[in-house]
C-alpha cells in the first residue's frame, strides 16, 4: 500500500483500436504523445475489456464490479428497457477518494446510466447527458461564444446507405472551424484548468478525461480531417467474412450500420478520418502532459491511458461495436506511468482487465478497497509481485436488440456462448483473424469441451445468472 498519497491522472478514450497506436505496432498512424509516455512508463499487451460496450464498461471501471454484478448491462440509447442503471447502491472510486481528502474532478463524457451523474459520484465537473458530442450543450455553447468561434456544424459528410437506397449512419465529417473549436481541444482546456487549480490548491487529486473519440461517427477539424488523404493499407485480415457457420446478428449489423455494400476503398475513408481523430487526440494528450509538467505536476502524478472498449473499422466488414466477441472490441490498450513503481520502457505481458484500475486507484491513494470486488489491483503486477493466469472471462447483453454472449479466452483458444445462436470457438494460433468457427469441427470437439467447462466454472464462481440454462443446454451437449 502506498505511504504517501499520489496526484492520479485518468487519460480515458472511447472506442479506442489497441493496434492501431504507435507504441502498439502501427507505423502508419502518429501518436508521438502515447509512445513518449509509453517509454516513460508500461505497456500493457494483454489488456481486455469485461464488456464491450460503452456505459457498461465506464460502470465496472467505476465500481470494480462484472456488469452482471452492478447490474448496469447495456447503453442508455439501446433497444432494451432494463439494465440501464445499477441495480443498487455501489461506492464508485471517486466517492472513496474523495472521502479521503483527494481533490476529484472529471471533464468529458459520462455516459454511465440515465440519472447518474459525475457529480453525485464525488466529481466535480461539468455534466453532459447522454452519449454523443456536446454540439447544444450550453456549457459547450457559451466556450464557443467567448472565444469567437463558430457554432459546431459538419461539411463533407460520409454516410453509409441502405439496401433501400436511403442515407444510412454517419461516419465520418469534417467540423468546419478551427481546432480550438473542436470539443475534444475544448475538454482539454477544462482539463489543463483543472490541474492549474489543483496545483494552487496543493491538494492532492485524481482528474478524469473522458474524450468522446476516436468513436465513429469521426467528426474532426482540419488539419486532422485530411491528415491521412493518402494512407493506403492493406485489408484488414479477415475483411473476406462471409459469416459462415456464425451467429446471424453478424450479418445483421452490417445492415444495421449500412455498410453491407462497403468495398475496402469505402472503408479506407473512414480508417482516414480514425487515424486523423487519434492523432487529434494524441495531440491533446501532449497539451495536457506538458501543462502537468509546467505546474510542477508531472513527477508526482500517477498517469494511466485506456479506453472502454475497441473498435471494429471494417474488420469482418464490421462497425463500430455489438453482439460480437472479437478481439478487435475486447482487447483495449492501457499505459501506465506510476512515479517509483514503473520502469522506462516496460513491457507487461500479464493479462489484466481495464476495469481493474478501481481498486488500484484506491491503494495508490493509500486507502482500502470495498470488499467483495471483481477487479484487482495492478500494482503487484507492475512491481513483479503477481504473475497472473492467461485467461479472461467477458459478457455482453445486448446493445440494440438484447442477446446473452459470455466468452472465455485462452493465449490460443476462444470459446464464445451466442444464447439462443450457434457458438463460436476460435484457434487464435492458427486462424488469430477469427475466421472458422471450428465450434462443429469433430476434430475439435475436446477442446470444445474444455472451453465450455471453463466457462461453466466461471459462471459458477461469480453466479452468472445465465448458468441455469449455460450448463443444461450447452455443456451436456
Amino acid at each position: 500500500m502506498s505511504q504517501t498519497p499520489c496526484n492520479i491522472l485518468f487519460i480515458h478514450t472511447d472506442q479506442q483500436r489497441r493496434d492501431l497506436i504507435g507504441c502498439y505496432g502501427d507505423r502508419n498512424i502518429a501518436t508521438p504523445n502515447l509512445d513518449a509516455l509509453a517509454a516513460e512508463g508500461v505497456v500493457f499487451d494483454n489488456c481486455f475489456t469485461p464488456i464491450p460496450l460503452c456505459a457498461p464498461a465506464r460502470a465496472s471501471m467505476l465500481t470494480g464490479l462484472l456488469p452482471i454484478h452492478h447490474g448496469l448491462v447495456r447503453n442508455v440509447e439501446s433497444g432494451s428497457v432494463d439494465g440501464l442503471d445499477f441495480l443498487g447502491k455501489f461506492p464508485a472510486f471517486s466517492e472513496i477518494l474523495s472521502a479521503g481528502g483527494y481533490s476529484c474532478w472529471h471533464a468529458g463524457k459520462w455516459h454511465v446510466g440515465t440519472q447518474l451523474r459525475a457529480e453525485d459520484c464525488g466529481f466535480r465537473g461539468v455534466h453532459y447527458p447522454g452519449y454523443g458530442y456536446p454540439k447544444k450543450h450550453p456549457h459547450y455553447k457559451d466556450y464557443l461564444k467567448s472565444r469567437g468561434l463558430p457554432p459546431f456544424k459538419l461539411d463533407r459528410e460520409f454516410h453509409g446507405t441502405h439496401r433501400d437506397g436511403s442515407q444510412g449512419s454517419l461516419l465520418a465529417a469534417l467540423q468546419v472551424g478551427p481546432l480550438e473549436a473542436a470539443p475534444e481541444y475544448y475538454l482539454t482546456e477544462q482539463a489543463i484548468g483543472m490541474l492549474r487549480e489543483a496545483a494552487a490548491a496543493k491538494q492532492p487529486f485524481f482528474g478524469r478525461i473522458d474524450f468522446w473519440g476516436p468513436h465513429e461517427p469521426c467528426i474532426i477539424p482540419e488539419p486532422y480531417y485530411s491528415l491521412y488523404d493518402g494512407l493506403r493499407l492493406e485489408p484488414w485480415p479477415n475483411f473476406k467474412e462471409d459469416f459462415a457457420g456464425k451467429p446471424r446478428i453478424q450479418r445483421d449489423y452490417v445492415d444495421y450500420w449500412s455498410v453491407q455494400d462497403f468495398a475496402w476503398e469505402d472503408w479506407m475513408k473512414v480508417i482516414r478520418a480514425y487515424y486523423g481523430y487519434a492523432t487529434m487526440l494524441d495531440h491533446q494528450i501532449g497539451r495536457l502532459l506538458a501543462a502537468l509538467k509546467a505546474l510542477g505536476l508531472y513527477e508526482q502524478t500517477a498517469i494511466f491511458f485506456t479506453s472502454d472498449h475497441g473498435g471494429m473499422l471494417g474488420a469482418h466488414r464490421l462497425c463500430d461495436k455489438g453482439p460480437f466477441l472479437y478481439d478487435e472490441v475486447l482487447r483495449v490498450p492501457f499505459i501506465a506511468r506510476v512515479p517509483g513503481v514503473t520502469r522506462l520502457g516496460g513491457r507487461e505481458a500479464g493479462w489484466i482487465y481495464n476495469y481493474d484500475l478501481m481498486p488500484t486507484f484506491l491503494e495508490l491513494a493509500g486507502m482500502t478497497a470495498p470488499a467483495e470486488l471483481d477487479a484487482r489491483s495492478i500494482l503487484p503486477v507492475l512491481r513483479g509481485e503477481q504473475q497472473r493466469e492467461e485467461l479472461m472471462f467477458g459478457e455482453f447483453h445486448g446493445h440494440h436488440v438484447p442477446v446473452s454472449l459470455r466468452v472465455v479466452r485462452t493465449g490460443d483458444w476462444k470459446y464464445i456462448f451466442n444464447g439462443a445462436d450457434v457458438d463460436e470457438l476460435y484457434d487464435l494460433k492458427h486462424d488469430p483473424s477469427e475466421m472458422v468457427n471450428r465450434a462443429s469441427d469433430p476434430q475439435c470437439l475436446a477442446t470444445l469441451r474444455e472451453m465450455r467447462e471453463r466457462l461453466r466454472k466461471r459462471m459458477e464462481e461469480v453466479n452468472d445468472p445465465v448458468l441455469r440454462y449455460f450448463e443444461k443446454a450447452r455443456v451436456r451437449s
